[in-house]
Parts: C-alpha cells; structure tokens; sequence
C-alpha cells in the first residue's frame, strides 16, 4: 500500500538521500518506507502488527538488505549466513542466539506479509529482511516467537505504467571438499597387516596365516580394479532459475503478479528436481475501505535415487570393480573374497527410487477500514492447504551380502490446512510531543494435517503402480493431527518527541497441545530508549555524532515446540502388547504363557504447560562522521524456565517411554557487535559490514534427571552429556594420553586387550581399570564466538562483493573415525591410515606371493590395525574423535556489471545487470571431515556429531557452486 506520495523532484530527493543510509546492519523490522519531515529523511518501517519510525525503535532487530538474497542462490537462510550478528547457520538450521530449548524445536518464526508461516515466493520477490531477536520485538507473536522471528515483505505494486521484471542464473554445485580413501594398493596392504597384526606368533612364524586373508587381497600388485568410490556417490549438479513479474498501479490501487521455474539435476542421474511457481497480490483503496489479498501456487516435483549410505560406499574395498565385464553389478560383500559384508552400493544409487508431488497453496484476503483518522480496523484471513505423495519403490536384487525376493512399494498419501483468522485495531496519535500508537486484537489458528501409508510386495510388477498391483504383505497406517492457537496482543507505544521512547507488548495464547486449566499463557514485553543526541547539551557533537540512541528491554516469551499435539494424554496400544503369566514362559514355549492385553505407550502429564524465556538486554546505536560509520552493540541474558525435559519413568509405572515434564532450566548469555563504514573515494564506492558476537549457554536444572544423554552413533553409545552446571550437550567420552608405544607399556598399565599401538585412555579415578566411571567431558559443539564481514564495492556500473563468516571455540565429534579410521575390519579407509602405528618393522609374503615390507611407525596418534580392535579403539567413545570445529568460510564472491541508462534506453529497457560469482569457494579450519558446519537433525542433544550413517538424500554439506545470471526490467 502507498502509504505517501511523492512528486517528481522528491522522488530524486528521496533516491539521493538513501544512497546515503546505511548499507549493512540497521536495526528496522519491516517494509521501508520515507517521509519528508523537517528537512531530513526519516525511515519508516513496518513492525509485526503496525508500525514504527526507525529512530524510535527500542529492540533488538537487524534488517537484511534484499539485495544480498540476489548476490547468490541459497535463499534467505544461505543470505543470513555472516550478516547477522547473533544468527548461527549451520547444518541448514537457523539459530538465533541460540538455543530457547533442549527438547524442542530451535527454528526461529518466519512470517511473510504478515502471515504467519506464509512462503516466499520467490529470493526475486523480497522487498526486505527483518531478524526479531529479543522478547522485546518478538513478544507480540507470542509462543510462536520464541526462536526469534524473520519477517519477510515481498514486493507490491507501484502506481504507474505496468513495468515487466525477468531475473535469471544458472549454475553448477560441488562437493566443496573431497576426502581421499586408500587406493586399491594400499588398502590391500591394510588388510594384510590387519590379519598379521592379529595372528598367533606360530601361524606367523609358519607362515599359515595369510590363508585367512581374503582372496581379493592376496596380490596388492595386481587388483581386480581401482575403484574410487567416493566419484561414484559424488557428482556435479546443474541448477536454473527463472521468475518473470508485471506490476503496475493507479489511483485505484496496485498489483504485482508472476510466475517463476526452478528445476536441478545431476550428472549421474541420481537427482532431479523442479518447482513452478504462480503468485500475485492486489490493493486497493475506495473512499474509508482498503482491501486486497494474495495468493500463491506451488507445484513441486523430486525424482531421486535413494538408499545408498555414503559410510558403506566409502567403506567399499577400492580393489573391487563397480561392475562385472558384461555390465552386471560385481557382487562385493563376500566374506572369503572381501572379508566384509558390504553390499554394492551403486545399485542402490541406481535402482532404489524415490519421487514426490506436492501442491502447496496459499489464499489471504483482507479489509482496513479506517475509522478515524488516527485509528483503523483490520480483519484478514488467510487459508494454506498442503498436500503430498511420497513414493518409494526398491526392485527384487541378489548382492550376495543382502538380498531381496520381491520388489517393494510404498506410498504416502497425505497433506493438511493451516488458517488464520486476524482482527486487529490499531491507532496513531499526537498530542503535541507526546507521540501515541499501538495494536489491540485477537488472532485464531487451526492446524490439520493427515497421512495415509500403503506398503506392499510384487514378484511381478517393479515400476511405480496403484497399490492393488502390490498384494503380497500389504499394510496400511494413517495418521490425524489437529491443533488450535488462540491469542489476544495488545502493543503500547510512546515517545517524547522521538527523545524518551517506550513500548510494551503484551500477548495471551491459548493452545489445545494443553490440558485444560493449563492451556492459557501470558507474555509481556516492555522495552524504553533514550535518543541521547535530541537532547539540547549534545548539540556540540552534531558536526561528527549523528545519532546515539540507548535501549534497555525485558520481556517473557512462551513456547510449545517441545509439545505433542496429544502429549498431556494417555496413549495405549493394543496391537503385539502381552502381559505374561504363569510357567512355561522360555523357550521354545515362551508364547504359550503371553496373554493380549492393552499396555500404555505414554503416561499423561496433565500438568505440563509452557516453557517460559525472560529476555534481558541492553543495546546502543551509533552514527557517527555524516553518517559514514554505523555502530550497533546489544547485550542479552535469556532464562529459560519450564524447560520441558524426557524424564525415565520406573519400569513399574509399565512402560519404557519417557513422560515430558516441566523440569529444566538454562540460561544464554552474549554479546553482539555490528559495524559498518561506508567510505567513498572519487567514484569508488565502499561498504564494510563486519560483525561480532559471543555466546555461552549453562543448564541450571534438570529437575529429577541427572543428566540427558544424546548423539547417539553407530555403535549405540551416546556421545553427549547434559548435566546442571554445564553447557547443553557436551561430548561425553574417554581421555586420552597418546598411544602405546610398546606391548610393556600396555601391561604395565592394566588396560585391558591393550597392546602397542592402541589408545592409551586415562584412568582418572586411579582404580587401576577404564570403566564408565572414567568418562568425562571432553568440549562443546556450541561457537564461543562467531563474526562476519560483508565488503562491498562499486564502480561506474561495476560492482562486486565479497561476504565471510566463521565460527570459533567449538569441538565436533567425527564419528567417521569410528569407521573409516577403525583399523578394525577389511572395510576401506581413510588415506590418513596409511600413517597408522607400527611398532617394529614387518615383512611379511601375502598368500598371492608377493613379499611386502613396512616400515616402524612409532611417530604417529594414529593406532594399529588389528583384526576386531580388542582394545575397542573405534567403539569407545573418546577426544580421539574430538577435533577442532572453528572455521572461516568466504560464503560468497559476485562480480555483477549494470548497463548505463543511456544504452539501456537504445534497447527499450529501463535496467539490465548481469553478474557471476562463486558460492563457498574457500574454508579455512582444521576440520578433516567434509565441512565444519555439521549437519544434523536440529536436535540441540545431537548438535555437533558427524558421521552417522548419511544416505543419498541426506547429506547437507555446504557445497561450491559457481553460478552467473541477470537482471532485467523493461
């Protein structure tokens, strides 16, 4: 909506004045917009439910410029990555400032045009970025703004010719960093040393024991192939965009509607993927009414082969072919042949198929009336329907290591609607300097989503077909989920002549995930600020302090995100549930004693309510030198009450799951710094956005629970530990002190199965035995410290940027070591192996005849192999697979070139910028695994450990992309 009009020469005014505003970090919350007051361009910006003035603000918000969205594909999240201060991306989750729960979700709140929840059309459609960071801007949202908020405003109309808009790129992505396995040579020396090291003195000295070697490694010289398996997961992928608009507008009102393409594939066929987008929104304004809506269309289609675990393809023997001479798959996985039992992991890649079709639609309309001058009423309503079918088919197969006699389907049916119901009043009123506006209201939500799962077995049919044509074994599984919000907000704000600033929020919800008497929360906000610099005593400093500005806030934000919908509800099953009675209850007629009877799966907590963050910051905005240097510097303390924790019932209590209960505490605490310097030296134009910010986070309690375990791995064992006192989620293992150097050394110790070349591991209660009781913590997977820098330069129509960000004081667990550095097994390892421990020198002649010697290797960290480790190098959990995690990652390099006017005028057009750039061309850390930025599932418990068993649909390492597009308006 065109909430001012300007003339021609305003218009060239209002272009010159913000060229002047800051490029990098402000603190803003929602769509721009300019007035002329007094001679000087003061911002206006939209917040969540109204709006506010830039300079009267007293929160914590940082706005991203659209602008930096279109640098590089990636979207809003890959855009946020180094901007922010205080916002973490990693693992392509979004932090802000942390985390607000142990449990729950950590996804901060997105909310587009106002929706709650809405979607982005399109990057190409973004008119502004807001990040909501404490409780006193993100209160008015409620429970649902407790990760923070991004508020996004997509693009409308403009009052005017109808003006045609075609942006496009196209790209290429990689694996940004490669890992280096054995070649077939040396990992046939590896097997043959892993069975000699485990041999008897007598089966050496006769020379029997390389009958045990697999056959496949008897000639390391001569292997049946070098196979580098890695290149057969891993390939290059190629991805287009294209989003074509039209808007225009009158007196009447505005539009702005479009379509866009995105579609991606890969070289191995592995992948492909495509979306059509059409959306559009109107306004209009007739006499005291104004009314629009929006709406937007999606249609989404993934082809994908599945099934293919990248552990298993790397652990693949290198001196075996992918295939036989005829084009069959060799079959590996042979225990006599292979010494494993890894099944060919490229006819997974290839032949167990995947596909989804989903349709997403979103409808909003709305009416504002306006009642007075000063005050208007609003009502909106908005409608989200999803739908959805998963597919997933594996055809019958005989690998030799796995086997399947049938083929195999299975289809999800499923989908679900999201409304909302808004009505909100909102005023804005003077009374001389004493300045009023704020938001009263009630807003409604309802969710329904269901599922329907149909899985069945063919011996004839192995294609995608209705489910009738897979009769054999047939089950079927569905699935309803239902669940209200109810809210009431109200919003108070206040100042004197933009010098003393105060706002309060305050916001009732009510959800049905409650028992009644437990559903209704209540969260206020209050927040003041002092501009320092309208103060008459600082009229000195005006010729080099433009503006200091002085904010203070507190407020409470609830959340349910660790909340069922059912969870205050008792569940029970029937179906495989006994109860066992009587003798007889062994084998073989154990059966004969088990009575059917319902069990409960879950014990209702009637009591369980709210998980409650009070937010405490302070925070101060510099300008200074004619605008030319920004500061912006914000302090918070957030203490989350409530916090809902799984607690271990007694086994009496009947069953082995966990009850939620409001038991936990935690506090986050940090620092955040944001800059930006904007110099120009003749026709050189700068812009350098560097950020800051510290983090660190200590449980304060857990209630009953002693402590939560998580990051669970391949092995079974939990990894980190959650304990009062600590940070959340620390890794939780073994200490260790080197290596053995010798056998003497090993039995000195006690250790038990140790020998010359296993981990010597500390035993810090001196009981003279390594037991569970000498665990200890081992580091944190949370950044003590994180920062940015965003440079931007332009020339005459030249302009490139570059952005980096990094995150530094942190550990990763790299459970990869646990298997591609085991030393265990004849399972392919890391190049890195072949720098393990040797105690003296060997020679030795495989069972091939081929005379093999290695050298002594006393100078290394990295143990022996050995057939079955009995020392359980690889199993037990220890800072052996502890490394550093800090990084510093050059995100994103663009080099783009706009036409000049007169040119583009010779060719019609009224703009035209090409450009080209590379995504995450550099990392700089000690990392040896794939990327530092470790992806995982969200969970704050599992947070920092890589190397569970990653499938090919799985995988969310940041990858390299180099990608060239333009921009066109006519």
């Amino acid at each position: 909506m065109n909430l001012f009009h300007l003339s021609k020469t305003n218009r060239a005014a209002l272009f010159f004045a913000m060229t002047l505003l800051p490029t990098g970090l402000v603190y803003a919350q929602s769509k721009r917009d300019t007035v002329q007051k007094e001679k000087q361009i003061e911002e206006v910006v939209m917040i969540g439910y109204g709006k506010q003035k830039k300079a009267d603000l007293t929160s914590a918000i940082s706005t991203l410029n659209p602008k930096e969205v279109l640098k590089a594909p990636g979207g809003v999240a890959s855009a946020l990555q180094g901007t922010v201060a205080g916002v973490n991306v990693s693992g392509g989750k979004i932090r802000i400032r942390g985390t607000a729960s142990i449990t729950g979700s950590t996804d901060p709140l997105w909310v587009v045009d106002g929706i709650i929840g809405g979607v982005i059309p399109n990057d190409d459609e973004i008119e502004s970025i807001q990040v909501l960071k404490d409780a006193a801007s993100s209160a008015i949202y409620g429970v649902r703004g407790s990760n923070g908020v991004i508020l996004v405003t997509t693009k409308k109309g403009k009052k005017g010719a109808m003006q045609m808009n075609f942006n496009t790129y196209y790209g290429i992505s990689e694996l940004s960093k490669k890992i280096d396995m054995m070649n077939a040579y040396d990992y046939s020396l590896y097997v043959n040393e892993l069975y000699y090291n485990s041999s008897s003195p007598a089966d050496i000295a006769n020379g029997t024991w390389n009958k045990i070697v697999p056959t496949n490694a008897a000639k390391p010289s001569q292997p049946l192939a070098n196979t580098n398996w890695f290149d057969k997961y891993f390939t290059k992928t190629a991805f287009k965009k294209y989003n074509f608009s039209v808007n225009g507008g009158g007196d009447w009102g505005d539009y702005r509607f479009g379509v866009s393409h995105e579609d991606s594939d890969n070289s191995l066929d592995t992948y492909k993927f495509n979306t059509n987008n059409i959306f559009g929104n109107v306004q209009a304004t007739k006499d005291k009414f104004t009314f629009g809506g929006r709406i937007n269309l999606s249609f989404n289609n993934t082809d994908q082969k599945t099934g293919a675990s990248l552990m298993n393809t790397l652990m693949l023997p290198s001196n075996l072919p992918v295939y036989n001479p005829d084009g069959s798959y060799y079959i590996t996985g042979i225990n006599g042949l292979d010494g494993n039992d890894l099944s060919n992991q490229v006819w997974f890649l290839k032949n167990q198929q995947a596909r989804n079709r989903s349709t997403s639609t979103l409808a909003n309309a709305y009416v504002e009336y306006k009642i007075l001058d000063w005050l208007k009423f609003k009502s909106s309503y908005t409608y989200q329907n999803d739908s959805y079918v998963n597919e997933e088919r594996i055809p019958q197969y005989d690998l030799g290591a796995s086997r399947q006699n049938y083929n195999y389907q299975t289809r999800t049916r499923g989908g679900g609607n999201h409304q909302i119901w808004e009505n909100l009043l909102s005023y804005d009123k003077s009374f001389g300097k004493h300045n009023f506006s704020g938001t009263v209201g009630t807003i409604s939500e309802t969710f329904f989503t269901s599922s329907t799962t149909n899985t069945g077995q063919s011996q004839e049919i192995n294609y995608f077909a209705p489910e009738i044509l897979y009769p054999n074994n047939q089950t079927i599984r569905g699935d309803k989920y239902e669940s209200a919000f109810y809210s009431y907000l109200g919003r108070l704000m206040y100042n004197y002549d933009s010098k003393y600033l105060f706002t309060a929020n305050f916001r009732a919800d009510q959800t049905s995930k409650f028992a009644p008497g437990k559903r209704w929360g209540y969260f206020p906000s209050f927040s003041i600020g002092w501009n320092v610099t309208r103060e008459s005593f600082m009229q000195s400093t005006s010729n080099w302090l433009n503006n200091w500005k002085i904010r203070a806030t507190l407020g409470w934000i609830g959340s349910a995100g660790a909340v069922g919908n059912y969870d205050y509800q008792s569940v029970v099953q029937i179906n495989n549930r006994y109860y066992t009675f009587g003798s007889g209850q062994t084998s073989p007629n154990a059966a004969a004693s088990n009575v059917p009877a319902p069990l409960p799966e879950s014990i209702a907590n009637k009591e369980l309510t709210w998980e409650t963050t009070k937010d405490m910051g302070l925070g101060t905005d510099i300008d200074l030198f004619n605008n030319k240097l920004s500061i912006n510097i914000d302090y918070y303390n957030r203490q989350v009450s409530n916090m809902i924790v799984g607690i271990q019932p007694p086994g009496s209590a009947g069953t082995p799951n966990i009850i939620n209960m409001n038991v936990g505490d935690m506090t986050n605490k940090g620092l955040e710094v944001a800059a930006t310097y904007r110099p120009q030296i003749g026709n050189v134009k700068f812009s350098i956005s560097p950020n800051f910010s510290t983090y660190s986070n200590m449980v304060t309690s857990l209630g009953i629970a002693k402590a939560l375990a998580g990051g669970n791995i391949n092995t079974g064992a939990n990894v980190t530990k959650t304990v009062v006192g600590m940070p959340v989620a620390q890794f939780w293992g073994y200490q260790t002190n080197g290596i053995f150097k010798t056998d003497a050394e090993a039995k000195a110790s006690g250790q038990q199965g140790a020998s010359a070349g296993d981990l010597r591991y500390v035993d810090r209660n001196g009981d003279g035995k390594i037991t569970e009781e000498d665990k200890t913590y081992l580091g944190s997977p949370l950044p003590k410290w994180s920062a940015g820098i965003n440079i931007t330069l332009e020339y005459k129509g030249f302009d490139f940027s570059i952005l980096g960000q990094g995150d530094f004081g942190n550990k990763i667990y790299n459970n990869w070591k646990s298997q591609l550095m085991g030393g265990y097994a004849a399972k392919n390892q890391l190049q890195d192996m072949n720098n393990r421990f040797r105690a003296t020198d060997i020679t030795f002649t495989t069972y091939g005849g081929e005379t093999v010697f290695l050298p002594a290797n006393t100078n290394t960290n990295i143990p022996r192999a050995i057939l079955n480790d009995p020392n359980n190098n690889h199993i037990n959990a220890s800072d052996y697979f502890i490394e550093d995690g800090s990084y510093f990652r050059i995100n994103r390099i663009t080099l783009g070139y706009t036409l000049k006017k007169d040119l583009t005028e010779k060719l019609f057009v009224q703009n035209l910028r090409f450009y080209a750039g590379v995504r995450n061309p550099f990392t700089f850390t000690n990392y040896s695994m794939f990327d530092p930025q470790v992806p995982n599932s969200g969970s704050t418990l599992d947070r920092g450990v890589d190397g569970t068993v990653y499938y090919s649909t799985n995988t969310y390492w940041s990858p390299r992309e180099y990608f060239w597009g333009l921009q066109l308006t006519f």
